[in-house]
């Protein structure tokens, strides 16, 4: 069981080298004028057989609390009670040495974790065993792919029921079928009494697990209740807060553009964090300096690693644009679902004659605006594009 009340942590920093040599010379008692509080009033009850999961955005404050639960991290006032054995999953395979063997790295990281001699030798087969390494353990570590040495990491921490279990990112590691083991462990846990509290950006698969799920947000708990309404209300923090890179204007230097501006919006709300599948609308506002006999409009989105995701302009689309005269202004619009896999993207556009802009291009611009696509509500897939799905069966 974890009960923390009024709970708060603050970060304390320096302006100056000098403050900095001052806090130690007086072992604290002058502390740095900087501060930051990372955790704010802090009141929580996970009760055993419970899972809770954790929610919010970056900097919200979700792994300091995991710190702090776990013991690694101090705080500076309130009330934090743990009954029982507690084990923290806070990054997999820290600790492990890429020169021993998996067999060797399993002992001594054991001994770490606080297994007996015993408890490791009886424990060694069901590890290897739960992580299908079992023909790798006499292999070194440095010779393990990533995931074979997180599988290996994940089947060690979980090789002991723990009253208490606190996990940061590392909620299903691994192939699909490691995940599902991992996830029935979790299960198995939780029926045998333990107190479970997960850190995860995976809503959909948090929100399969969870029991009971909190919203964190600079530092404080915004909700605490069933799921379902924990997303809802982490989609309201998002919307909230995703408006000031959401458009970009600019007046430019060219023979043919006077000013741009630039928006992408869902239901009228220019925003820059979206869901996917949801049809969002891109507008263009263009000032011309010079007279343009044939324009066309056209717009690209890639992805984090300049893989170019989709495509298309006005020309296209059977949209003609004749004819603006010099000073005029266009407004256009360009409606869409976004049916690409969760991630973060940049926009960029071309102002061109014709098919495409290799053909009297007026203007290209590439990264004009980020944004970012996240999974809620959607069911898991892989790839770069969702396709929304149906099946159907029929049994004789």
């Amino acid at each position: 069981m974890i009960r923390l009340q009024n709970l708060t942590k603050k970060y304390v920093g320096f302006k100056s080298p000098f403050e900095r040599i001052l806090t130690a010379i007086s072992f604290g008692l002058i502390p740095g004028s900087r501060s930051f509080t990372a955790l704010n009033g802090i009141n929580l009850i996970v009760n055993p057989g419970e899972i809770l999961g954790i929610i919010g955005r970056n900097g919200a404050g979700k792994s300091t609390l995991l710190k702090v639960l776990s013991g690694v991290s101090k705080f500076q006032s309130g009330v934090l009670e743990r009954k029982g054995s507690i084990r923290s999953i806070l990054e997999l395979g820290v600790g492990f040495n890429s020169e021993l063997s998996g067999y060797e790295n399993v002992y001594y990281n054991g001994l770490v974790w606080g297994y007996s001699v015993t408890e490791i030798e009886d424990l060694t087969n069901s590890i290897f065993e739960f992580s299908g390494l079992n023909d790798f353990r006499g292999v070194p570590l440095k010779n393990y792919s990533t995931g074979m040495m997180m599988r290996l990491g994940f089947a060690l921490a979980t090789a002991n029921r723990p009253d208490i279990l606190l996990v940061d990112e590392a909620l299903a590691v691994g192939d699909a079928s490691f995940q599902q083991k991992s996830l029935s462990r979790f299960q198995k846990f939780k029926e045998e009494g333990s107190a479970i509290v997960i850190v995860s950006h995976d809503l959909n698969l948090l929100q399969m697990i969870s029991d009971r799920m909190i919203v964190m947000e600079k530092g404080k708990i915004e909700y605490d209740g069933l799921p379902a309404l924990a997303l809802k209300k982490y989609i309201q923090i998002l919307a909230e807060n995703s408006f000031l890179e959401s458009s970009h204007d600019k007046n430019i230097d060219s023979e043919f553009i006077d000013f741009y501006a630039v928006s992408l919006s869902s239901f009228g709300i220019a925003k820059a964090i979206f869901g996917i599948g949801e049809v969002v609308t891109l507008h263009f506002s263009i000032k011309f300096k010079a007279a343009i006999p044939d324009l066309t409009i056209g717009f690209h989105i890639d992805d984090a690693k300049g893989l170019r995701v989709f495509g298309t302009n006005s020309h296209h689309l059977k949209k003609a644009i004749k004819d603006l005269k010099a000073g005029s202004t266009i407004s256009f619009k360009f409606n869409f679902p976004l049916n690409i896999s969760h991630g973060k993207y940049n926009l960029g556009f071309a102002l061109h004659e014709g098919d495409n802009h290799t053909t009297n291009c007026y203007l290209w611009k590439d990264d004009i605006l980020d944004f970012e696509v996240e999974r809620l509500g959607v069911p898991k897939f892989d790839g770069p594009s969702f396709l929304p799905v149906d099946c159907e069966w029929e049994i004789e």
